[in-house]
């Protein structure tokens, strides 16, 4: 490695990769970008933004100063979703891309070991608080039951329910639209978690959400202006590694708020620490305070996890139960202008790309 472009996307040695020659395609996690550099106009807040637009996590950047830059991703599938949107009309890059092999690293598509929850357990994220074993086996596989009952948004990658308040992607807000009210299923749960001390308001709003393996979601900070303090999550069905990053405070790039689970979003250009914490079934995500303002939070989208180095866990089906309190008519000032979209509404660009 040769320094890196924020604590997230360590940079790549170009020397240690192999140019692509002739017809013969090998996939690889790698990919060779020409026509791509600093010289021609590019630059790493661009090129991070571009890469991850399929909602991949870039895992190591060189961005070379002519014409040739290189990208590596988790495993090749993720190397050809981006390579695939790249040369798709939905890109207006001229780039040429192809795969590239890395010295020393076998050619079966070079799955790299995702970063695991012990390799980060010295960094703490002010805020957040999981509390193992919230429900019970017979609870959470009756909460999943009556989950499934339920109708399904698939109008995106992944599928979804809504209830309590509608959110308007497009511009970051509450909207008038009617969904259906919280549902019985859930209110002994919502009684629970409102005459705890664990969230500071009452909630009004759940969106499930479905993870299959490979399924992820880009990180992102829950709108400010859409939502109030506090955030519970409860996982049912199986655990899965969630990320935290906070972003570096010297960064220009803009911050990707609100729920780009359907959007492109907009990364800021570095990141300053990440943590990596593992959500074990039946359990309680909080996310209160500074890690509810001002950090990232994502999940990757991969088809295993790591929880101990070197520990690979499948991923199997997650559903999660988000439990949130709209913001009424109040703008947030909290105490992270900078990431806040009620405070610094010219900090955040809405998503510009649709999904599917």
């Amino acid at each position: 490695m040769a320094g890196g472009y924020g604590a997230a996307v360590p940079e790549l040695d170009p020397t240690k990769f192999r140019r692509p020659k002739g017809p013969k395609v090998t996939r690889t996690r790698h990919l060779y970008l020409a026509n791509c550099g600093r010289s021609c106009g590019d630059t790493v807040p661009q090129l991070l933004q571009c890469l991850e637009a399929t909602e991949v996590s870039v895992l190591g950047l060189h961005l070379g100063e002519g014409g040739v830059s290189y990208a590596s991703f988790s495993d090749a599938d993720a190397a050809e979703r981006v390579k695939a949107y790249l040369e798709s009309p939905s890109s207006s890059h001229s780039w040429r891309v192809k795969f590239a092999e890395l010295e020393d690293e076998a050619t079966d598509g070079g799955v790299l070991l995702p970063g695991s929850v012990a390799s980060t357990k010295h960094v703490e994220v002010p805020g957040v608080h999981v509390v193992e074993d919230f429900i019970s086996q017979s609870e959470a596989d009756e909460l999943l039951r009556q989950v499934d009952l339920q109708p399904w948004n698939t109008s995106i990658k992944r599928r979804v329910q809504h209830y309590g308040r509608a959110f308007d992607y497009a511009k970051l807000m509450i909207a008038a639209g009617a969904v259906p009210e919280m549902p019985d299923f859930c209110q002994s749960l919502v009684t629970r978690l409102e005459s705890s001390d664990l969230l500071p308001h009452a909630i009004d709003q759940l969106t499930v959400n479905e993870y299959e393996p490979g399924i992820g979601i880009a990180f992102h900070v829950d709108a400010h202006s859409a939502f109030e303090e506090g955030i519970a999550a409860v996982t049912l069905g199986s655990g899965i590694v969630m990320e935290f990053r906070k972003p570096d405070a010297a960064s220009s790039g803009k911050v990707s708020m609100g729920k780009h689970h359907r959007m492109a979003p907009a990364l800021p250009s570095s990141v300053e620490i990440s943590k990596n914490v593992w959500l074990p079934p039946r359990s309680l995500l909080i996310i209160r305070g500074e890690a509810r303002y001002a950090w990232l939070h994502g999940i990757a989208w991969r088809k295993t996890d790591c929880v101990d180095e070197g520990k690979v866990i499948p991923r199997q089906r997650r559903v999660s139960l988000t439990f949130r309190m709209a913001r009424q008519n109040t703008p947030c000032s909290c105490a992270w202008p900078t990431m806040c979209d009620s405070q610094t509404p010219e900090a955040h660009g809405l998503p510009s790309r649709l999904q599917g």
